[in-house]
């Protein structure tokens, strides 16, 4: 036995380091790659931070930046989900369908593009969380008040819902988000950003 030991000593002594060294490796590759991944998360953090305001000074969405500003060269059509709403856009603002590129959709473009999309994705939703009726659904983002509440980090979406409906003279009760304008919805996030505290440039 002490000979057969003897014999493959070398080789498991050789294995046995192997198997340390390549288990050392990938502790080493896991490592780096969670380095490498952080130091990306945080230089997009910044490039974000840097990117949050249009040359006018107003509030550049966090959404569209990442969603849009960060496509490069690729065409608005593509980075976009819904091709409806983004021919939509493209009409109203006098954009070729085909040739418009992501990078180059505005705050403008943004707010007109989220608001089609609230009324055709949640349209059925009440404007007020108090008057989701189904229980299941009001752990959700279930009505316009709990998205811009989301959306802009903070706890007032009720009062801003309220005081925009008594300007545009709708009752919040009973209303849905489709049975708002566009141009409706789109003051109603303006306002939720001015109340909120996100910084103003």
């Amino acid at each position: 036995m002490k000979t057969t030991w003897k014999r493959y000593r070398v080789l498991l002594t050789a294995a046995g380091m192997a198997v340390c060294m390549a288990a050392g490796m990938m502790m080493g590759i896991g490592w780096s790659r969670g380095h490498i991944e952080d130091m990306a998360v945080r230089a997009a953090d910044e490039e974000m931070a840097e990117g949050q305001t249009d040359k006018d000074g107003t509030f550049a969405s966090d959404y569209a930046n990442m969603r849009y500003q960060l496509y490069g060269d690729q065409l608005y059509k593509e980075a976009a989900a819904d091709e409806e709403i983004v021919r939509k856009v493209c009409g109203r603002y006098g954009l070729d369908y085909d040739t418009f590129l992501a990078k180059d959709v505005t705050k403008e473009m943004y707010n007109y593009e989220e608001a089609l999309w609230l009324a055709k994705d949640m349209g059925d939703c009440p404007l007020l969380a108090e008057d989701v009726e189904d229980e299941n659904e009001a752990v959700g983002i279930s009505s316009l008040e709990i998205y811009i509440c989301e959306v802009y980090a903070f706890g007032d979406g009720k009062a801003v819902i309220e005081s925009m409906c008594k300007e545009f003279g709708i009752n919040p009760h009973g209303t849905v988000i489709s049975d708002l304008t566009a141009e409706q919805l789109i003051q109603i996030g303006e306002k939720a950003y001015e109340t909120s505290d996100h910084p103003k440039g």
